[in-house]
């Protein structure tokens, strides 16, 4: 038995030889797909997740054998190698986070204002004050501190730019393996909790019914947001005989209402496509489309609601969905002029699950689906000019990607002031993670750059986010692993566990209480706000309570800036307290 077992060690460093890019991917491999599996299992409602592959990372580092002294000896996986993994996973992470909530990111700002953005980054303030004063209080190495802040945090770019920051001081320092990244492992776990906790702790303090809470914002939505409808209208207003409808109040200058086909008296049975050049007389019918009360407003100027509905008559005109996947179709409405050139009118615009009214001044970009109106060759001639391709969409194009890492990589690795003017030993740097994450959101929010479309399919920024995470963490988790088992065995472990404690649930509680008492902030947002300033994946546990979408966009409300403001200051508190 001896003897077989020590053949198929050697059958298996021959073909798999220590410190070899191989063997690394190898072990790689078998941690992620072990890691997978273990989140995938859930208790309650609640699972790992993605995170669950740092768990048996470093349980997979702590059974490897450090050394193989019968081939040589030295280490046994290429930590060069797994370096570079953790980088590179890190990069594709933030990169696809910011294509993903960069077209939203301003029009979420403006829409929710500052409160739920102010608060986030008091929260992420008040998590490193803390970490700080624990150098302090506790004596601990700011290389601790830091992990704590980024572990506590449940935030991986945070780790990786601490990192960053401890090699640019001393390229020859170890102490990130030696302290940052196991006290970041260690108190990852409550990190992940923790929110779940205070979830839990604000919904038993305040009574909260998560339903009623949805119902709220159902019901503010509604108001602030209203459907678009359709409205058949005769006209009896003496005053807009012989108008043109670009002359006529509520349609020349308003953007929110759109007039798609009109029935002249003199020929009811003949439907024609509306144009702003289109003149119209006592009791022609129109089809108006936009919000209810816009076209309430409307008819009381025109004259009154029609029992006739243009859209149940026999004509050749149809409406049609045509989708955008044409580059040089990214221009505002007006620009395209598509009722004058092709003879089709654009009555709405749906962008992933919002829905708008045609106005002229509307940029449309790539992925909108347009609701058009016209005969069917023109139609099909409108469809060929924008595109109308699903297969175009749904393709990843990977030139911008690459240009995208391009330019996040280097804003990230310039230096934005040099230690000269700041007295810090190193340069401060937005570094792997904000960079990439910064360019994201901008290239996202632009759309385009001449035949450059940075518009990412949702499942190709998907799979990329989800791969830089995993890379990310199986990286850690081997890097970490030895240490990690090492310090929580010890004394000092447990002790790191209760200052990550800290670290995760002191912001969240004094910053949540105050949302609830003074800014009357609903139970929903305030989940999303916890779970977006800590950047953590336990939002989902909000779909056990409802099925609302409020905590989501409240996540993607303060995630990018949150995302941004922990890297840099993972950064600055290295480099300062160091």
């Amino acid at each position: 038995m001896i003897f077989c077992l020590a053949t198929i060690n050697d059958w298996f460093f021959q073909t798999f030889p220590p410190q070899s890019v191989a063997l690394t991917m190898l072990i790689v491999s078998i941690a992620g797909a072990a890691g997978l599996a273990l989140g995938s299992f859930k208790i309650k409602g609640i699972s790992l997740g993605i995170p669950g592959v740092m768990f048996t990372a470093m349980a997979t580092a702590a059974l490897l054998p450090k050394q193989i002294n019968n081939n040589g000896g030295g280490p046994l996986l290429n930590e060069p190698s797994i370096i570079m993994l953790r980088d590179f996973g890190l990069i594709l992470f933030v990169y696809a986070v910011g294509v993903q909530v960069g077209p939203g990111f301003l029009a979420s700002l403006r829409k929710r204002g500052l409160p739920l953005v102010s608060m986030a980054a008091a929260i992420v303030l008040l998590g490193a004050a803390i970490c700080v004063a624990f150098t302090y209080l506790f004596h601990i190495n700011i290389e601790t501190a830091a992990g704590l802040f980024a572990g506590g945090t449940t935030n991986a770019p945070a780790l990786g730019s601490a990192v960053e920051a401890i090699k640019s001081v001393d390229p020859t320092l170890d102490t990130a393996h030696d302290f940052t990244l196991p006290s970041f492992a260690i108190s990852y776990p409550f990190g992940l909790v923790g929110v779940i906790v205070a979830m839990v702790f604000f919904r038993i303090l305040f009574r909260v019914n998560p339903q009623q809470q949805a119902d709220l914002l159902e019901a503010a939505s509604r108001t602030e947001r209203p459907s678009i409808h359709s409205m058949n209208i005769i006209i009896r207003n003496p005053n807009i005989d012989g108008l043109q409808l670009s002359q006529i109040p509520g349609l020349g200058h308003s953007p929110g209402v759109v007039v798609s086909r009109v029935s002249h008296k003199e020929s009811p049975a003949a439907v024609e496509i509306a144009g702003p050049d289109s003149v119209v007389h006592l009791g022609d019918i129109l089809l108006a489309v936009g919000t209810a009360r816009e076209l309430d407003q409307l008819r009381i100027t025109l004259g009154e609601e029609s029992p006739t509905d243009l859209r149940t008559l026999a004509t050749n005109i149809t409406t049609r969905q045509i989708l955008v996947t044409q580059p040089a179709a990214a221009r505002t409405l007006a620009e395209l002029n598509l009722r004058a050139r092709l003879g089709v009118t654009v009555t709405r615009i749906s962008r992933a699950d919002l829905e708008f009214t045609a106005a002229p001044d509307f940029r449309v970009q790539f992925g909108d689906r347009l609701l058009v109106v016209g005969e069917p060759t023109a139609l099909d001639a409108a469809a060929r000019e924008l595109g109308n391709s699903l297969h175009a969409l749904n393709v990843p194009r990977l030139l911008p990607i690459f240009l995208g890492l391009l330019l996040g990589v280097s804003l990230g690795s310039l230096p934005l002031l040099p230690a000269s003017l700041t007295n810090l030993p190193a340069p401060i740097k937005l570094g792997l993670a904000s960079g990439p994450l910064i360019v994201a959101i901008i290239l996202a929010r632009t759309g385009r750059i001449g035949p450059i479309v940075w518009f990412m399919p949702h499942s190709a920024s998907a799979l990329l986010r989800e791969l830089g995470i995993t890379l990310f963490l199986i990286a850690v988790g081997l890097l970490a692993g030895d240490a990690f088992f090492k310090t929580l065995s010890q004394p000092i472990g447990l002790y790191w566990l209760a200052l990550g404690a800290i670290v995760t649930l002191a912001p969240l509680l004094l910053v949540g209480l105050f949302a609830r008492l003074f800014f009357k902030t609903n139970y929903l947002h305030l989940c999303g706000l916890l779970a977006g300033s800590m950047t953590s994946p336990s939002l989902v546990f909000t779909q056990t309570m409802t099925h609302s979408e409020a905590p989501a966009l409240a996540f993607a409300t303060v995630y990018p800036l949150t995302m941004i403001l922990r890297v840099i200051v993972a950064q600055l508190m290295v480099l300062i307290f160091r």
